[in-house]
């Protein structure tokens, strides 16, 4: 049996939010111990674009030794393929205060004036206190909701479908009106710079996670690999231990679950998940599944940039370089069932007819397949309703904490919402932000 030190924590999980409320706690002198097992593992995109708005992730990536921060590298405007075939940018001028998102709209030609009058229109009513957000936000769906405030067909089609789509992975008909609102309000109604983007290739993803594990080492953090599930001993109101499978038995001050939702029901007692809402409802939680094909071709091509695609099939189309000769090409698609359980085969050649399709020049040109990607849970679905079932960090159990993108963060699950939830954790702990 190991004796914990006063301030120790247990977590399981190595997720980036794991890994990031261990490298906080340990930097503060906690001692911790991590438990990693195979089937907890992130479900790693192959790339991630990542918004200005997203600062707890730029201030990890600043902090870290061995990492460049995601602001030195290359910004990438946000695009639409429009009805006239046609590639539009949503460039916002850098102006203060909400003048920035006014000339936005204002200049943004992927959006009729007519749907760019009635978004203004609205956004300012709401602005000067005239008309106040619907309080049924929730009960409707995004597509329901814009078309009420005047938002054409088309623009649904091609601009917010696309978008929500790239914020959520979400379709616009499924969606909440709620987190369309929640998802849209950080990027486009804050500041000039929190629309941009930049992106994070697979590589750099894997360094953070290196980064972060190489981190802890140092600080001497501990990580415990089980190829058997750990077993949860419950007291009444609270962890009293964990047992190994080896026998060997962990008590900690605090215990944090870093692992995804429906790993985290196995190791949970039938009694509380009778007792609890909060343990019950994680039955509830629905996973969207995505796929990514990559191509390369050796011509010259304008880099980066990142194409958001209207109807069905891929969703985006992500440009950058492999290398000062050839450029790849990041097919993306979430939540489309159908589209993503067709075969390999078929995908590489519907991705080549898509770039053929977008950049006519790719026409004569080969294109190689190097990699298709599936990620059977890569979001979360945010239907009506959906947004109650996520959990708060702290749980019911007095010492148990939950940290991961899927919990009640205020953003779409993507890696700011991890490190979001990771700090909360860390503050809860700590009782100090982080």
């Amino acid at each position: 049996m190991t004796t914990p030190p006063a301030e120790s924590v247990v977590i399981l999980g190595t997720s980036l939010a794991s890994l990031v409320a261990a490298y906080e706690l340990a930097r503060q002198g906690y001692h911790l111990t991590l438990i990693e097992h195979p089937s907890w593992a992130d479900d790693l995109p192959a790339s991630e674009h990542l918004l200005g708005c997203h600062r707890n992730m730029h201030a990890l990536l600043g902090t870290l030794p061995g990492l460049e921060p995601a602001p030195k590298n290359p910004a990438t405007p946000l695009e639409f393929f429009s009805p006239d075939r046609r590639i539009v940018s949503y460039r916002p001028p850098a102006l203060p205060g909400s003048l920035q998102w006014i000339a936005g709209l204002v200049r943004f030609r992927g959006l009729s004036w007519t749907d760019r009058w009635q978004l203004l229109s609205y956004l300012e009513r709401i602005w000067e206190q005239e008309l106040s957000a619907p309080t049924t936000l929730d009960q409707r769906t995004a597509d329901v909701w814009l078309a009420s405030i005047g938002q054409s067909q088309s623009a649904r089609k091609h601009i917010w479908s696309p978008l929500i789509r790239f914020l959520t992975g979400n379709a616009l008909t499924d969606l909440s009106a709620a987190s369309c609102a929640r998802a849209l309000t950080p990027p486009f109604l804050t500041d000039a710079r929190a629309s941009s983007c930049t992106r994070l290739s697979s590589a750099q993803l894997q360094n953070l996670y290196h980064q972060l594990k190489m981190a802890l080492s140092a600080l001497g953090a501990h990580v415990q690999i089980q190829t058997d599930f750990p077993h949860i001993q419950f007291g009444q109101h609270r962890i009293d231990h964990i047992r190994l499978s080896d026998g060997r038995t962990l008590h900690a001050t605090w215990y944090l679950s870093g692992i995804p939702h429906h790993a985290l029901q196995k190791l949970l007692p039938d009694r509380l998940l009778t007792r609890y809402g909060y343990f019950s409802q994680l039955s509830d939680l629905t996973d969207l599944p995505a796929l990514s094909v990559h191509l390369t071709e050796s011509a010259s091509t304008s880099i980066p940039r990142l194409v958001l695609l209207p109807g069905q099939g891929f969703q985006s189309v992500t440009v950058s370089r492999t290398d000062p000769s050839t450029a790849l090409y990041e097919l993306s698609v979430t939540g489309d069932i159908p589209f993503i359980e067709r075969t390999d085969a078929d995908l590489i050649d519907l991705a080549k007819q898509e770039l053929q399709r977008l950049f006519p020049a790719l026409q004569t040109i080969p294109l190689h397949a190097t990699a298709l990607h599936r990620r059977p849970r890569a979001a979360l679905s945010l239907t009506s309703g959906a947004t109650i079932l996520r959990p708060i960090q702290q749980s019911p159990v007095q010492n148990l904490l939950v940290a991961g993108a899927w919990t009640d963060t205020g953003w779409p699950t993507s890696s700011e919402s991890a490190v979001v939830s990771a700090r909360r954790c860390v503050t809860a702990i700590t009782g100090s932000p982080s």
